[in-house]
């Protein structure tokens, strides 16, 4: 009842406004919404019909009515309302984008720049934010992408101090909640991986527990250090086998091939509701029967969360790389300083906050070149690498101080990993930075 009434509200308001008046398609696009409303109450009738007028609100050149329909379109996207499969009435509607694909469109094509009202620039940083951070129905790809790049645009475009604010807040809030997806689904696996060892060993003799020692600990914990040291030892020839990596050659030197790897198509992925596991006739529970095929269905789904934070983490690393002309290097109020410290301050609050998606030997992302699983640190690693030295020479303070922030925590916990392959690319980050 609350969300029709949100609804009906806003879309009475566009039925009393004078853009419906004039504009005839959006006069009768928001009549039928409100009939069809009636005629399905309680329930919401079909998106398609609700989302219709909403969209060619927006587009209507009025303020209070583009935000009155970025407000109802945000409350409707965080009630996952955007997310129910439409009816499709014509042949053209299986070729139509994703309903909650073309809900975060609309919300970003009211962004035109420096030029957009400050009402309208707030309500797009709100609505994509509900979008984002919806933990019912999750938006993946292309989707969640661009939501992130429309809030860094209207914190690098707006003249707004107060929404410059309110949006960098927003993009570190967007980042944070990718990755702390990720590290919950680290977990899961860990979880999933005990249960597939107690159920293996119950047939035993001799009785299993699991070790403390096998689960995922914190990024500082020395068993975990020890095992993705001895991964990478394993995958990298030590530096006696070969020229040892400097800095003149790391922007050469790519292990992980993302080239394949777009952003990819908007999608949504649903949590599970918790299910039952009712006896077989053969005294096996569905769970045990199936449990390889549901950990490849979940690992699956482990990595289309892995993909998120990897394309996320990839764009502000590149961010950050970009020469400044002298010129523009010490206006810390300018679009392209300001650019490069929230790119250099949000890959410090991701290593510092989730350290864990960087070291866990569980979070793995495919190799678009070899098609084997490759662990994040080891994929991320050029980008992270290239941001340093391209910014730890900086003789802009700020720059150089977030620079300096970022090394020690790649010092304190990637050395065990990185050490094997690049020795002397450590010395000289250090050189650089001391």
């Amino acid at each position: 009842m609350s969300s029709i009434v949100f609804v009906v509200s806003a879309l009475e308001a566009i039925a009393a406004s004078k853009e419906a008046h004039k504009q005839k398609h959006l006069g009768e696009s928001v009549q039928k919404a409100l009939k069809d409303i009636k005629e399905h109450a309680p329930q919401l009738p079909d998106p398609e019909t609700i989302f219709a007028p909403l969209q060619l609100a927006t587009r209507s050149g009025s303020i209070p009515l583009t935000t009155a329909a970025l407000d109802c379109i945000g409350k409707l996207i965080s009630y996952s309302y955007f997310s129910v499969p439409s009816s499709p009435n014509a042949d053209k509607e299986a070729d139509r984008a994703p309903l909650i694909e073309r809900a975060i469109d609309t919300i970003c094509d009211c962004f035109q720049g420096e030029t957009t009202p400050v009402e309208i620039q707030l309500q797009i940083v709100k609505s994509l934010l509900a979008a984002v951070l919806n933990d019912k129905i999750v938006v993946h790809g292309a989707g969640l992408l661009k939501a992130v790049r429309q809030v860094y645009n209207v914190f690098l475009l707006s003249k707004s101090s107060a929404n410059q604010q309110v949006a960098q807040g927003t993009l570190t809030q967007m980042v944070g909640t990718v990755f702390e997806r990720v590290k919950t689904r680290i977990h899961m696996k860990e979880a999933r991986l005990n249960l597939s060892k107690l159920e293996k060993g119950v047939g035993n003799t001799s009785s299993f527990t699991v070790d403390a020692s096998d689960s995922v600990n914190d990024a500082s914990g020395s068993n975990e250090a020890d095992s993705v040291e001895e991964s990478a030892a394993s995958e990298v020839p030590s530096n006696d086998d070969g020229p040892k990596l400097t800095l003149k050659d790391l922007e050469h030197r790519k292990s992980f091939d993302d080239s394949q790897m777009g952003e990819g198509p908007t999608m949504v992925t649903q949590v599970k509701p918790p299910q039952s596991t009712p006896q077989s006739p053969s005294g096996q529970t569905p769970r045990e029967s199936s449990i390889e095929d549901g950990m490849d269905s979940d690992d699956s789904e482990d990595e289309v969360y892995i993909r998120d934070a990897y394309l996320v983490f990839r764009s502000f690393c590149n961010l950050s790389t970009k020469v400044l002309p002298p010129d523009q290097l010490y206006d810390l109020k300018g679009q392209a300083m300001r650019s490069k410290l929230i790119s250099l301050h949000l890959i410090h609050t991701l290593l510092n906050n989730s350290m864990l998606v960087f070291t866990s030997p569980l979070c793995t992302i495919t190799n678009s070149k070899s098609n084997e699983p490759t662990g994040f640190l080891q994929a991320i690693k050029f980008y992270l690498c290239l941001s340093i030295t391209r910014n730890g020479a900086s003789s802009a303070d700020k720059v150089f101080e977030v620079c300096c922030e970022i090394f020690w925590l790649m010092l304190k916990f990637m050395r065990a990993p990185f050490k094997v392959c690049y020795a002397q690319l450590w010395q000289d980050l250090a050189l650089i930075l001391l």
